[in-house]
């Protein structure tokens, strides 16, 4: 996939994606600062925005005052993390219609992933319905390339010691899970590639993985 063409450039929405603790958020800065440094037209943004009238009940959520991740009705808890990337649709549009490449720390696969990991039978036919629901109903805009970060669970959690865990990040088996969703998505969508962030009993470096993530953009 070729991100910059100089002669017609247009808007492209770049999402990273990954189970907790993958190095979404780090890969996310490095491309965007690798975009500022090259002049390319370019926005970073994260979701959820713990700061918007959605992100603010998502973490009374995240913090389980509605109950423990598995109690929380899937398609209840999505509405909020839809609700939220909904408040910020126009200012992505807007980014987009501008011609700025944005790239993206978690999108609509997060909210499916980790929603559709709490249900044991029936996850196509939520999947088809939080789709739906952001695309169709809510009218964001649908990203071009999704970039999976693949981290093996266990990795994971030792990455995110230390710090506090919310509801999802706490269930290690709710997280493989999470994780399963995650690379039967990256598998079925043509938009999505994967980069194995853990090799040979070894977690990539960031730098190698921030070249990885040129790699498939053609850079």
């Amino acid at each position: 996939m070729t991100v910059i063409n100089k002669s017609i450039r247009k808007g492209r929405l770049i999402v990273f994606e990954g189970i907790d603790g993958s190095g979404k958020a780090t890969q996310a800065k490095l491309l965007y600062k690798f975009f500022q440094k090259r002049k390319v037209p370019t926005a970073l943004i994260s979701f959820p925005n713990y700061k918007s009238t959605w992100g603010k009940v998502i973490t009374k959520y995240l913090k389980g005052e509605f109950g423990s991740a598995t109690e929380v009705d899937p398609y209840l808890a999505s509405i909020l993390y839809a609700g939220d990337r909904l408040l910020a649709s126009k200012k992505i549009s807007k980014w987009l219609n501008g011609g700025k490449y944005v790239v993206c720390d978690r999108y609509t696969a997060s909210n499916i992933a980790h929603q559709a990991a709490k249900i044991k039978s029936g996850k196509q036919k939520f999947i088809d319905w939080v789709e739906n629901f952001e695309y169709v109903q809510n009218k964001i805009p649908k990203e071009n390339l999704v970039i999976y970060f693949s981290v093996p669970v266990n990795v994971s959690q030792k990455l995110m010691k230390g710090r506090k865990l919310d509801i999802h990040e706490k269930n290690e088996m709710y997280l493989s899970t999470v994780a399963k969703v995650f690379e039967s998505l990256a598998k079925s969508s043509k938009h999505w590639k994967t980069i194995k962030c853990f090799e040979k009993g070894k977690l990539l470096g960031k730098e190698t993985i921030h070249e990885k993530v040129l790699q498939i953009l053609n850079l």
